[in-house]
């Protein structure tokens, strides 16, 4: 094992499904470089999203911190949410003050969406990134990649829209200054695999790798791609890789919330009822959007090796730490039909690939079930650089666990925080142990699950007799964390004092 400090890359995938689509014996699509990039490295099988909306999320993994600390509790464009911040708190420190302080030089590359004017530059990062969610076809530096390669402008053929059935079958230029204007569709983006905005980000952080790598300064370099998010529009030749008749219905599509939370319905049926009932009502449709998906997260895998291989040509792979992460998942096809992720905890929107590589640092081909989040690579870089974790910080460097999963004392429970999506304020806590997954809300009914028998989550149990020393066990396991938590006082109060769970079982 070396002792010389590694460089850092850390990649972040958007909003890609880890939880319930590859079935193996059932229905399977592989993801080449990350099956074998884990091989190499360790790879987290239960990893958690922080929270599952991309800035709360993000800003999270930036901090070290849960959302309810620093304040990006929604997408950064939700501007008049009550109590939610849209740029980081004056003096807030990033991960990469703390790795400049070891002599680290620190580049970022992609999706920033932890501001709506800020950008990591304004944090002393060098790099490339957009204002807000950003919108990379747009952008003077795709111009110029374009120009340089003769790719011409992004162009799609698109085969669903939801709520514009007169797009179907059209050729449209993707180039449009409002970033969700072809947002909610799917098909084929027209040209070669270079044209995609997931390989335009590969090949701007592997510029970023060559020229950093040329000197002997430690360097740290953030590589975010908007994929696979939605709009799932995958380029040949991975369009057509999957058949999308060979995709079986997925457990939960016909779930009829028996039993569930009011919120549920309001994902469902008020935000996601005209997906389900006008735009995509029947499973041969969703086999479309699903294929494409799955096609898309192969790109996006794919764009991902290419700058994984700059690594190797530029003699740097052995002691760089890499970090492999998505900032949140996918409720695609899931619970009734739903798209995208709204004011829920699903299993399907709160897990995330999450594997580690360091072949100077940790021996590879190693897996474990240990619970973590993807807030923890905070500390983890920090740690590799050699930095103190800052009293305060909530995130947990992940190398001992790495280095001696079976070993390693670590919390047999996990909790992540939801603040809603949109404009709503729902405030959730989830609180999720080896077995059992428990999900606790202001103003609405809990959750408890039993993952090992339900993976698809289809029957809560918080309310069942049997279950009811269960459900208050972790209740408590959620008041212990979050006692003194001042955002999270009136959920304590509600989890120690509501006569709601009483109430419920009496009818």
């Amino acid at each position: 094992m070396s002792d010389q400090r590694p460089n850092i890359l850390f990649i972040i995938a958007d909003h890609q499904i880890a939880h319930g689509h590859c079935r193996p014996g059932v229905f399977e699509f592989r993801l080449p470089v990350f099956e074998k990039f884990c091989a190499q490295g360790v790879n987290f099988e239960r990893a958690y999203s922080v929270s599952p909306v991309s800035t709360p999320a993000r800003a999270s993994m930036m901090t070290g911190v849960y959302p309810s600390k620093h304040g990006l509790k929604w997408n950064s464009e939700s501007k008049n949410v009550p109590g939610n911040r849209v740029e980081f708190a004056p003096g807030t420190e990033l991960y990469s003050h703390h790795l400049a302080r070891m002599g680290y030089r620190n580049a970022y590359v992609g999706k920033w969406h932890c501001g709506e004017q800020r950008l990591p530059v304004d944090y002393g990062i060098e790099g490339w990134s957009l204002t807000g969610y950003g919108a990379p076809y747009m952008s003077e530096a795709y111009a110029q990649y374009a120009k340089e390669r003769g790719l011409g402008k992004a162009t799609a053929r698109i085969e669903q829209y939801i709520n514009r059935p007169e797009w179907k079958g059209k050729t449209m230029e993707l180039h449009h200054p409002v970033f969700w204007q072809f947002m909610f569709g799917s098909g084929v983006m027209l040209g070669p695999p270079e044209g995609h905005e997931e390989f335009f980000v590969a090949e701007m952080a592997s510029q970023k790798v060559r020229e950093m790598s040329k000197q002997k300064q430690p360097w740290s370099l953030v590589a975010s791609f908007w994929g696979p998010h939605q709009p799932y529009y995958p380029t040949e030749p991975y369009a057509g890789m999957i058949d999308p008749k060979s995709i079986p219905e997925y457990p939960s599509f016909n779930d009829d919330y028996r039993g569930k939370p009011f919120r549920q319905f309001i994902h469902r049926d008020l935000m996601m009822g005209k997906v389900r009932q006008d735009s995509w009502p029947t499973w041969d449709i969703w086999q479309q959007v699903l294929a494409r998906c799955y096609e898309q997260t192969i790109q996006t895998d794919a764009a991902v090796g290419r700058l994984l291989q700059t690594l190797e040509e530029e003699g740097v792979a052995e002691n760089t730490l890499v970090i492999w992460l998505a900032d949140h998942g996918d409720t695609l096809g899931s619970h009734g039909g739903l798209f995208d992720k709204g004011s829920t905890f699903p299993e399907e929107a709160a897990r995330v690939p999450m594997a580690l590589r360091w072949p100077a640092g940790l021996k590879g081909g190693v897996k474990t079930s240990k619970l973590v989040s993807n807030m923890d690579a905070t500390a983890t870089m920090l740690a590799a650089a050699g930095a103190p974790i800052p009293e305060g910080m909530q995130s947990r460097s992940l190398l001992e666990l790495a280095r001696s999963p079976q070993t390693t004392q670590w919390p047999d429970q996990l909790v992540c925080e939801h603040h809603g999506h949109y404009t709503d304020d729902i405030m959730l806590r989830m609180v999720v142990t080896d077995q059992y997954k428990y999900v606790a809300a202001i103003f609405d009914d809990d959750e408890l699950y039993d993952l090992k028998n339900d993976p698809y989550e289809m029957k809560n149990l918080v309310y069942e007799p049997a279950y009811a020393e269960l459900a208050k066990e972790m209740r408590g396991r959620l008041i212990a964390q979050l006692e003194g938590d001042w955002p999270a006082h009136r959920l304590v109060h509600a989890l120690k004092y509501s006569n709601k769970h009483e109430m419920r079982k009496k009818g």
